[in-house]
């Protein structure tokens, strides 16, 4: 397989994130942005022209404070304002660090110890979040500047861009915490900008994705960079960019703008296409045409075939096939998989013996009752090679094994900024037999006709008297026991008991239905009972949206764990009490 990618979207000179900003501003300078703010009604147009030159005014203004390579902080809200501060840092050779402002519940420390991890020297932010950046960063000595001020009037139009290599770093984007403490994963110019050309390169990509996008994720998140920003200024293509609060508070406000504004992308994780389902009525529904729909990527987190089945068979009436759904995996560590594929019944579906996946085997159950539904992620991308291994011997493993996900080729970062040590445990994987570097993903699949299955987080893997159990299996399992059960909203993890781990789970109930908990809890123990063979130590019902999650959504089944060991553990002794 070649590592070749080759592309005729932009010039071959065109080789950093800065170079690709000017060449759309000069060659099409009316493209770019819509910024949909309350996510309908009101349009913010931000064209290439005037991303340009706003990022030259702040540029002008970061060299005077700031040497190339510094690392730049950029705390943006919901918006489009970070792109200006994203384009300008890079102008001005900075490393961006782009975040998102510590939510009500989070505390401020995260924020403060992400920013040292990296080393920032400056903080951009914007005028309404600048009295919060001051706080967090008082007395540290890092300068905050707010970026979204009046123009002074000084001409920045003839500023020069810094010059920077293909191998300059562009980003530091630090890993989401769904699993771990954050890391900032090194991203250059030269990388990034490959992934923009191997997207470009997917077959099934090229066939569909030839007019508007809508995105709704983060800026601060991989996807939402790339799916909102750099992949559309890439391609030459208009993006429509929403808030993702406005989203999650009425879903068919993403259904809307994609149908608006006649979008042939949009993208999300599984939850977003579930939320749907859950919270839009036949009259919402009313005019919506979703026929240019022809592009629905998943990816960021477990891939549901009764979601998709359902999503596709509730929208058919208002032409959305499921022939859209595109399955992929990825990371900010690397990207790994794409459904490659044109044509067929897609995405691939596998009907896994429970079982046999316990023993870390792989073979087609004999009926449904057995069966555990998957749904494909795709084949590696072109360049890319994927090896399921075992994590404790480093062996390979054949088709029909059950192991850790190791990917290598050009689409893998180059490790964790000031974290040697992390860096080589992830990124310099080797077989047994001395093979390497691979990114070891921590996710558990396997490979089935040349295709990519994801079981789990390797760390979400429970070990419950002898079995290798799921979280998420069992997280679907639990929620089909009783009505007042949220759909993915809960965690499944294990505690010690006495000499053994045993298992918990926590889930969210339904805000509209007066539930007696002893009963929801019954049901939950016997759905696991039955379909797992498996004791609950411990059922734990709350509000919704009571789970931790990422800015994306992602489940924290690390910090549920943490706030449950928390809140049963024994209080402290006492002076008194331990004389």
């Amino acid at each position: 397989m070649s590592n070749a990618v080759t592309s005729l979207r932009v010039p071959p000179q065109v080789t950093s994130l800065s170079h690709l900003l000017q060449y759309r501003a000069q060659q099409h300078p009316d493209g770019g942005i819509t910024y949909l703010p309350a996510g309908e009604g009101e349009e913010r147009p931000l064209t290439y022209a005037a991303l340009d030159l706003g990022a030259r005014r702040l540029a002008q203004r970061l060299t005077s404070v700031a040497q190339p390579g510094e690392r730049a902080l950029l705390l943006y809200g919901e918006g489009v304002e970070i792109a200006t501060a994203f384009f300008g840092a890079l102008y001005a050779g900075l490393v961006t660090v782009p975040v998102s402002p510590p939510r009500p519940n989070q505390p401020h420390d995260e924020v403060r110890g992400l920013a040292e991890d990296a080393g920032v020297t400056l903080v951009l932010t914007e005028q309404r979040l600048e009295p919060l950046a001051a706080a967090l960063f008082a007395g540290t000595g890092v300068q905050v500047m707010v970026t979204d001020q009046p123009d002074d009037g000084e001409d920045s139009s003839t500023f020069v861009p810094v010059a920077v290599a293909p191998s300059a770093l562009a980003s530091l984007l630090y890993t989401s915490g769904s699993t771990r403490r954050p890391r900032g994963v090194m991203l250059s110019h030269g990388h990034l900008m490959s992934r923009l050309i191997a997207t470009d390169a997917i077959p099934s990509l090229n066939s569909a994705f030839d007019g508007p996008t809508v995105s709704w994720m983060p800026l601060q998140h991989i996807w939402g960079l790339t799916a909102a920003l750099l992949q559309p200024m890439y391609r030459d293509l208009p993006a429509i960019v929403m808030p993702t609060s406005a989203v999650m508070q009425k879903p068919v406000r993403w259904l809307r703008a994609i149908s608006h504004y006649r979008a042939v992308s949009s993208g999300a994780p599984n939850f977003a296409f579930q939320a749907c389902l859950d919270a839009v009525s036949d009259e919402d529904c009313a005019g919506l045409d979703l026929s240019t729909w022809q592009l629905a990527p998943l990816g960021a987190e477990t891939i549901r075939a009764d979601t998709l089945e359902q999503f596709a068979a509730r929208f058919a009436p208002y032409g959305f096939t499921r022939h859209a759904f595109r399955t992929a995996y990825g990371m900010s560590e690397g990207m790994a998989t794409f459904d490659l594929e044109v044509e067929g019944d897609k995405p691939r579906r596998f009907l896994a013996d429970r079982t046999a996946l316990e023993a870390d085997r792989v073979q087609p159950a004999a009926d449904a009752a057995a069966a555990q539904e998957l749904v494909s992620c795709g084949a590696p991308m072109p360049g890319q090679e994927i090896v399921i291994v075992d994590p404790e011997q480093f062996m390979p493993l054949g088709e029909g094994r059950v192991g850790e996900v190791w990917n290598r080729g050009p689409l893998v970062a180059d490790g964790y900024w000031n974290q040697p040590e992390q860096t080589e445990q992830t990124f310099r994987g080797h077989l047994a037999g001395g093979d390497g570097p691979y990114l070891r993903t921590g996710d558990l699949g396997f490979m089935h006709g040349g295709e990519l299955f994801i079981i789990g987080r390797l760390k979400d893997m429970l070990i419950i008297r002898g079995k290798n159990l799921y979280a998420v299996d069992l997280e679907h399992t639990a929620e089909q026991a009783h009505p007042a059960l949220l759909p993915a909203a809960s965690a499944a993890f294990s505690v010690p008991v006495g000499r053994e781990e045993q298992l918990v789970l926590v889930h969210e109930v339904r805000p509209d239905l007066h539930v007696d908990v002893n009963e929801v809890a019954a049901a939950v123990r016997r759905r696991i009972g039955d379909v797992h063979q498996l004791p609950v130590h411990a059922v734990v019902l709350v509000a919704s949206g009571s789970v931790p999650r990422t800015h994306t959504g992602k489940l924290q089944r690390y910090r549920c764990r943490e706030a449950y060991l928390a809140s049963v553990a024994p209080p402290a002794p006492t002076p008194a009490a331990a004389r």
